[in-house]
């Protein structure tokens, strides 16, 4: 009898370890299932038209060249980002290469090449088209400027020059640098406190932009300025407007996220979460059921306001490096319409910031350190980014198609959840249902222990 008695404790108790196992693994699959990133990108292929393309207001920068660039950095193949009819957003990016890329448009140019990386492609022959030739055809030496010349113009040009292994000329960085405001930030004209025209005052998405070009080329120069010019931008909710007084919005947030990342801050770090509220929290409490995100004022989300904003979730910056690892497995997709997820390569189970971001020390106010501090740092061997001259540029990508084909493991994927947040799918996150599960499973060990004891 004492026998059966031990036998029944231990098969309860086993019972309860194999409980606990199946819950964890139901936990890590739900996890996965509402990671924000995966599901604004599901958002947008149930909206991606006949011919691959994701829907944009005219004139627009296009958001299927996004769609494809955010699908990769997050794990999955462009290639396999088809439309019902079975055509891929790669196929209509290659079929509207010449329309779009042309020595008038150096920006699209920009941003395209930063898609044919991203899809394995090779940004010198892509749709009959050489789209960095045409980027260096735009460009004027006696001033440095690509095209019109303005703030995403020449941002687009530089991040596509980049991401294309091509050379970056010192007078492009010297333009950027010479139209900063004197508060720090940049207006869409690319025009240094410009008084000609009362509407073009530094704006979020023009700095951000800018930064991120400039950080590519690995001139941090201009980081401190306006990077505390951006923190004064920040609502009390976390999140960043257009310009102050704006109110946040989805894309402005997203943005300046990918800026921050760019020079080394995290957006999770003291200093960019204003009572708490920081822009990734921002963001998913924005992001709608159906995974899309509206801008502010709109009843409903839309794909374009929606793409960019996965990048804030994978924090990664223009021009994503794709030629620097492995991020993805070619045919890796999102799956059928229905949700289902074909998933893509696992990431690693870290969940500390990407290699590089350094978390500012919290401050009073939204002051950023010197350049001064920046150099002490680096001194003292604190992980910071390297101050560059203007002119110098970031080692270039390999050029090969095959390498830039590399199938992605995305590092960001198991770091997205912010612990003490309620992911928008009703999930728990891990640092609360873990500790839950544990607990049901000590409750379920204990009263089987418990019920032998009392015969």
């Amino acid at each position: 009898m004492q026998r059966s008695r031990k036998g029944v404790g231990a098969a309860t108790a086993l019972g309860a370890v194999a409980l606990v196992f199946s819950l964890v693994a139901v936990t890590q699959e739900a996890q996965a299932q509402v990671d924000p990133a995966t599901r604004a990108l599901l958002y947008m292929q149930a909206q991606q038209l006949s011919d691959g393309s994701i829907p944009a207001p005219a004139g627009s920068y296009d958001p299927s060249a996004l769609y494809a660039i955010a699908a990769a950095a997050d794990g999955y193949d462009p290639n396999a980002l088809t439309s019902p009819s079975g055509t891929s957003v790669v196929a209509f990016l290659r079929a509207t290469a010449g329309a779009d890329c042309t020595s008038s448009t150096p920006g699209k140019c920009g941003r395209l090449i930063q898609a044919i990386v991203a899809a394995g492609a090779h940004p010198r022959a892509f749709g009959g088209v050489d789209p960095v030739s045409t980027i260096e055809s735009a460009y004027t030496p006696s001033t440095g400027a690509y095209g019109d010349g303005q703030a995403f113009t020449q941002a687009l040009a530089i991040q596509g020059l980049v991401a294309g292994g091509a050379a970056v000329p010192a007078a492009a960085l010297t333009f950027l640098e010479g139209t900063q405001d004197s508060d720090g930030g940049w207006d869409y004209l690319a025009v240094k406190d410009d008084s000609l025209n009362i509407y073009d005052k530094s704006d979020t998405n023009s700095t951000a932009m800018v930064l991120m070009a400039l950080d590519a080329t690995g001139d941090h120069s201009r980081d401190a300025s306006a990077l505390s010019w951006l923190a004064t931008q920040q609502d009390s909710d976390g999140g960043f407007p257009y310009q102050s007084g704006f109110g946040s919005d989805p894309d402005s947030t997203a943005l300046v996220v990918q800026a921050l990342v760019a020079a080394g801050q995290h957006p999770s770090a003291s200093r960019w979460a204003p009572g708490g509220h920081t822009p990734i929290g921002y963001l998913r409490s924005r992001q709608t059921r159906s995974g899309g995100f509206a801008f502010p004022g709109n009843p409903s989300p839309d794909a374009f306001t929606t793409s960019q904003v996965p990048f804030a979730f994978e924090m990664v910056a223009f021009p994503v490096p794709f030629g620097s690892r492995t991020w993805y497995q070619p045919g890796a997709s999102l799956g059928t319409r229905s949700g289902q997820n074909s998933g893509p390569t696992p990431g690693p189970t870290a969940s500390g910031p990407p290699a590089g971001l350094v978390s500012p020390p919290p401050a009073a106010s939204h002051t950023l350190r010197s350049q001064t501090a920046v150099g002490a740092a680096a001194s003292a061997g604190t992980a910071t980014p390297a101050l560059a001259t203007p002119g110098h540029r970031a080692a270039a990508p390999p050029s090969s198609p095959a390498l830039m084909a590399a199938p992605p493991q995305s590092p960001h994927r198991a770091a997205r959840v912010e612990l003490g947040t309620l992911p928008a799918g009703g999930g728990l996150p891990a640092a609360i249902l873990y500790p839950l599960v544990a607990l049901g499973a000590a409750v379920l060990v204990g009263g089987a222990g418990f019920a032998v004891a009392r015969r």
